[in-house]
């Protein structure tokens, strides 16, 4: 195991002065990372940064480089993301730490998957400090532990890490698309059932599906359930 302030190089995010520091600016000569903008699983639910326009000069070592990696330190969400884009002048706020690695020794990214990791969420639920805001310190983050593989097994984690959230999101999406599509077929069934009264084919096959443990809505070919033999032979007779 190795300490994290071994492999990179740890900052607090930029103190920006003044009322208006961080008042969005639409000419505005830099960017502003807010902790908003990072999801849970470490995707940009912004990329569109807000510009703002400082009013003290930046020292050029501030601006965010590719491979840093941004790790909020405050609240309850233990989330991070290697910072990828092509966004000049880009600044993380002082809600972040700023992880600078040493590429000889850790992938950026393998790095923020880390420290997103149900490990590393017990490492800072034990030293987080506040009554109203939790806060985790630099010392707390300086000192985590992680396991440091060599670069190669370190990039295929990474290649694991990033399909399974692919798979994830894709699985919501058809989950919510289901929905819709069931939804549709009940709103259908309720303005039938009101035409021609009682309850349709469609909604009796539906409530029979969900009873016997299958999923989503059936199609409305095919829905209605055949008669049994027994009652043609009786009408026959």
């Amino acid at each position: 195991m190795t300490k994290l302030d071994a492999i990179a190089d740890i900052r607090m995010g930029v103190t920006l002065r003044g009322r208006d520091a961080t008042r969005t600016v639409e000419s505005g000569s830099c960017r502003l990372v807010r902790i908003g903008d990072v999801s849970q699983d470490g995707t940009w639910i912004n990329a569109d940064f807000a510009r703002i326009e400082p009013a003290e000069r930046i020292r050029e070592e501030l601006f965010l480089r590719s491979g840093d990696v941004l790790f909020p330190n405050r609240g309850t969400r233990t989330t991070a993301i290697a910072f990828r884009l092509e966004v000049l002048r880009a600044l993380a706020g002082a809600q972040f730490f700023v992880l600078r690695p040493d590429a000889a020794k850790v992938v950026p990214e393998y790095l923020a998957w880390y420290l997103r990791s149900e490990e590393s969420a017990r490492h800072f639920e034990e030293r987080r400090k506040g009554t109203y805001v939790q806060i985790v310190q630099r010392s707390d983050l300086a000192e985590m532990e992680l396991p440091l593989p060599p670069l190669d097994v370190q990039q295929r984690i990474v290649k694991v890490a990033a399909l399974a959230v692919e798979e994830r999101v894709l699985s919501e999406r058809v989950a919510a698309l289901r929905a819709k599509h069931c939804n549709g077929q009940l709103l259908a069934a309720a303005r039938h059932a009101v035409t021609c009264g009682g309850s349709t084919p469609l909604l009796k096959a539906s409530l029979g599906s969900r009873k016997s443990g299958s999923q989503g809505c059936p199609e409305k070919n095919g829905a209605e359930a055949p008669q049994s033999k027994g009652k043609d032979h009786h009408e026959q007779d």
